[in-house]
């Protein structure tokens, strides 16, 4: 395939992410950043980051609502990481997600918590599948641009 058709299926598998509301404008500003030669790999690596940082954030937050006495300030704190975080990259589901984990949180209902975080992983995990997709086109546009 060439590096103008990859180019043209990964920018309309972008919109195609957009029209479904998995992520907003804001991720399409990460997609043209790749445009300006010192900033090729620029929406590999946001993805990237983020989903690692996500994870880590889902874990921490897991373990806190485990516990038998909830630390909900620490919950709280996460969970706007996580809203700062998707909010940043474009994850507009995933975002929305946290807000209502937050809100759970900040009145201090672990079953809320509990369900808001089931449902935040649920549409991270939806953006996770369709983000490692676009990893391996990224990936494969890097290589075409370096002649591998």
């Amino acid at each position: 395939m060439s590096i103008y058709a990859l180019k043209f299926q990964t920018h309309n598998f972008i919109r195609s992410m957009l029209d479904d509301g998995l992520v907003n404008e804001q991720f399409v500003y990460h997609e043209t950043a790749r445009l300006h030669p010192l900033r090729r790999d620029a929406l590999l690596r946001a993805v990237t980051t983020y989903c690692l940082a996500s994870k880590g954030l889902f874990s921490a937050i897991t373990i806190l609502l485990e516990q038998q006495q909830v630390d909900f300030e620490r919950v709280t704190d996460l969970a706007r990481g996580l809203y700062t975080r998707s909010s940043s990259i474009g994850a507009e589901r995933v975002k929305h997600a946290c807000a209502e984990l937050i809100q759970a949180s900040e009145r201090k209902d672990k079953d809320n918590c509990s369900l808001s975080l089931y449902w935040t992983k649920n549409r991270f995990s939806c953006l996770r599948d369709k983000f490692e997709t676009l990893v391996k086109m990224e990936r494969s546009i890097l290589d075409l641009e370096n002649g591998q």
